[in-house]
């Protein structure tokens, strides 16, 4: 089959899945699943036809991809922007993520959604993120992109709020639309500053233009095309100070936190701001801006999982930190660890996300894990699966995250961000320490569950531990897979390579890489490359072993135990940083009264002086020469001999006083 099919299917299923679902679901009924489902494994069906095409640089896409022209879709002068699509090794790793997570997260949710009457619902808004995201990653244009940008933040609404009749999903999701509205803001404005540079819109194109000619010749400075656009990125992948929408995103269903987390929407920051890498490797300061807030947003993050007991929170907090590592290492030109990140990362958070819904479901819907414990005998499925998740996030070798993170830290290091380096290590212990505070007041010690629910525990059904076994399964080997044989394993054993992915992207961040004048290099377990991954291994260890003896249990020799009254006496120490990490360092209050307080009362003052002083003014015109006219109108009586008795007596008036005054 012509790739020039293949590719648009991709997006063609899910969409035929939500339209149908979407007029027919209700009368479906239990059975409504089985279409949005089916589209949606089709389309992986088809994206890894794509991928292995696109990876293997096969005809036709060779070494830099392939294009689909749809049609012309505005033709209007020098407006000229066409429907289409573009493949190359970037899309196809992005849609390995994106369909593969998506597919396990709709399969999920048969079990998760089964007793909620809206299901149908639930899966058509489903199929339609899916295909917002796919869209954005094969958009050929920015004007494409940008329609399934503002679609991915319609369909994060629809989803967060899909509990409608709850007033907390509501509001999250009224404020996870809003806040993404403020980057977009930015975001369209850096669009129409690549239309007013180049004269085009389309991505490839326009990339070259900006990155070929002289700086000073742009109208807008690149500069600040690149500011703008990250400012779209900072919203839609929650990096401070537009990172307040995501923790209360977790109101939504738990497979909607783990496709936003895991698959779609955050990553959709990540993914544009390494599309447009040669821009921003023409703005080097701006690249230290983007390393800046990402790192800053990864300490600030964890340092507020560290106190949450909500524990979809806690993984919505491990969120904006990891996000935080891969913006820092597109800050410091490290753009293949990013995007290596992104992938590891999307398979073992939507293994933590989905374990947590298992863990929801066993105990009927509780959330707070101080009422959990002891449940990893109850369901042991659902606990071996986020213990691998733990350990991965954690960045433990061998399993994946210990590649990725350990990546982007080396690189930061080696590339001169030494600063970067510093706060990603404190961050790695953090990492550490929450999610094993997790584990550890989830499933073990002694069980602290409502005693008229300790009986009903049950492991999940298979619907929904399949699909953990299947995330869990990436989250052990996706590291070692995309770096054999490279380092840092490859020359344990003697073996001189290239790891595949460094393989694959090479391309695409070449240009941004040239324009930096470095080059990223792997891991090598040799000399300060051996150091650094000592290091960062082994405050991992400590941030574990830590959590472990405040939160864990007896294994023989060794001695670790729930001590809640250690725990205490340890926060007691630090009380301003306890309430200040309890309290999220207080950015919702702060935004509360910026935003409400102060700006409703700015607007209420807006909107007297609007009623009482410029309506007032103009009303009081009105009001003036409406009695002034209706005053004279009662000397207009029509009659002939009355207007000459004016007359008369305005010139007798008129006559007397010039008598007078030549009188005088």
């Amino acid at each position: 089959m012509s790739h020039d099919l293949l590719i648009p299917l991709i997006i063609a299923f899910p969409l035929a899945g939500f339209l149908i679902t979407a007029v027919i679901g209700r009368r479906l009924g239990a059975n409504a699943f089985w279409i949005p489902v089916g589209a949606v494994v089709l389309s992986w069906l088809v994206a890894m036809l794509v991928v292995v095409a696109a990876l293997t640089g096969a005809e036709p896409y060779g070494e830099h991809g392939y294009g689909v022209t749809l049609w012309t879709w505005i033709p209007a002068g020098a407006l000229d922007i066409t429907a289409g699509f573009f493949v190359d090794s970037l899309t196809a790793a992005l849609l390995i993520v994106v369909t593969t997570i998506g597919m396990l997260v709709h399969v999920y949710s048969i079990g998760y959604m089964a007793h909620d009457p809206g299901r149908w619902r639930f899966f058509a808004y489903l199929n339609l993120f899916m295909v917002s995201m796919l869209l954005l990653v094969l958009a050929d244009s920015w004007l494409v992109l940008f329609v399934a940008w503002e679609l991915v933040g319609l369909c994060s609404y629809l989803l967060i709020g899909f509990w409608y009749r709850k007033r907390s999903a509501a509001e999250a999701s009224k404020k996870a639309f809003i806040v993404n509205r403020v980057g977009d803001v930015g975001f369209i404005l850096g669009l129409i500053a690549i239309f007013v540079n180049t004269g085009t819109l389309n991505i490839r194109d326009s990339i070259d233009v900006l990155t070929s000619e002289t700086l000073v010749a742009f109208p807008i400075p690149v500069a600040l095309v690149a500011l703008l656009l990250f400012a779209g990125a900072v919203g839609k992948s929650a990096q401070f100070p537009l990172h307040v929408w995501l923790p209360d995103a977790m109101e939504g269903p738990t497979p909607v936190s783990a496709l936003i987390h895991a698959a779609t929407m955050v990553n959709a920051g990540v993914y544009m701001v390494a599309r447009a890498n040669p821009i921003f490797a023409s703005a080097p300061d701006v690249m230290v801006v983007v390393a800046g807030i990402g790192i800053f947003t990864a300490i600030l993050a964890a340092s507020i999982a560290m106190t949450q007991t909500d524990i979809k929170r806690v993984l919505a907090y491990s969120t904006l930190s990891q996000l935080g590592y891969m913006f820092a290492s597109l800050g410091v030109g490290a753009f293949t660890a990013a995007i290596f990140h992104l992938m590891t990362h999307g398979f073992f958070k939507g293994l933590l996300f989905l374990g947590s819904g298992s863990v929801i479901h066993a105990v009927h819907e509780e959330q707070d894990m101080r009422r959990m414990g002891g449940l990893a005998k109850k369901i042991p499925h659902t606990y071996w699966t986020m213990l691998i998740g733990a350990v991965a996030i954690s960045g433990i070798p061998p399993l994946a995250g210990f590649f990725s993170k350990d990546e982007i830290l080396g690189e930061a290091f080696k590339l001169g961000f030494t600063w970067v380096w510093a706060i990603g290590i404190v961050v790695a212990v953090m990492t550490a320490f929450y999610m094993f505070r997790l584990i550890g007041l989830t499933f073990w010690g002694e069980s602290r569950v409502d005693p008229a629910v300790e009986p009903k525990i049950h492991e999940s059904p298979r619907t929904m531990t399949v699909p953990l076994w299947l995330l869990a399964i990436p989250s052990l080997v996706l590291g070692v897979l995309l770096t054999w044989p490279g380092p840092p394993l490859g020359p344990l054993l003697g073996l001189d390579g290239t790891g595949p992915l460094h393989t694959w992207l090479h391309g695409v961040f070449e240009p941004g890489l040239e324009l930096l004048g470095h080059h990223e290099s792997e891991f090598a377990l040799l000399g300060i490359d051996g150091v650094l991954i000592a290091v960062s291994v082994a405050v991992a260890l400590a941030g574990m072993l830590l959590a472990w003896r405040l939160f864990g249990v007896e294994i023989g020799p060794f001695r670790g135990a729930q001590r809640p009254e250690q725990v205490k006496a340890l926060t007691a120490r630090v009380p301003g940083l306890y309430r200040a990490s309890v309290n999220k360092w207080w950015f919702d209050d702060l935004n509360h009264v910026i935003f409400v307080v102060i700006g409703g009362f700015s607007a209420r003052a807006a909107a007297w002086f609007d009623s009482h002083v410029v309506d007032g003014i103009v009303n009081g015109i009105g009001t003036v020469t409406r009695r002034s006219g209706g005053g004279l109108s009662q000397i207009q009586t029509g009659r002939v001999q009355n207007y000459a008795l004016g007359i008369a007596l305005g010139l007798i008036v008129m006559a007397g006083s010039y008598l007078v005054i030549v009188g005088r």
